[in-house]
């Protein structure tokens, strides 16, 4: 009689939670990165008020890079260790990030554009207006 397939005296053949561990880590950046994407959207284009002024997505953006910034350095580590599974992971991260920290820099700037524009169809006279049509 060997030993059972799992359980108590099973076989280890690999470390238990590594994988499961890099799984949590990389889902937990990406819903960070999915929030404050959500939080930029919101910010520029979701407002009760109908004289609301968007604000900048700046701030959001620089949070994502903190995020990328965390996630590269987690790969380089993870590389270095040899863990490949975990530097993909966290490569994949850096590059979801940087393509929503593109699409959040976009987003703000149409939605400022869209405001100004906006603001110089109700005032034609208010400086900086000349160019707006």
């Amino acid at each position: 009689m060997g030993a059972p397939p799992c359980g108590p005296g099973a076989p280890v053949t690999e470390e238990p939670g590594r994988g499961c561990a890099s799984c949590v880590l990389v889902v937990f950046q990406l819903v960070v990165v999915a929030v404050l994407f959500a939080g930029a959207w919101a910010e520029e284009y979701f407002s009760w008020d109908p004289q609301y002024i968007p604000g900048p997505v700046g701030p959001y953006i620089v949070k994502m890079g903190v995020v990328a910034g965390i996630a590269a350095v987690a790969g380089i580590i993870a590389g270095v260790r040899g863990a490949g599974a975990v530097a993909y992971g966290q490569a994949l991260v850096v590059v979801v990030t940087l393509v929503a920290m593109a699409v959040t820099d976009s987003m703000g700037d149409s939605a400022h554009e869209e405001h100004r524009r906006q603001k110089c169809y109700d005032a034609p006279a208010d400086p900086g207006c000349a160019n707006a049509r």
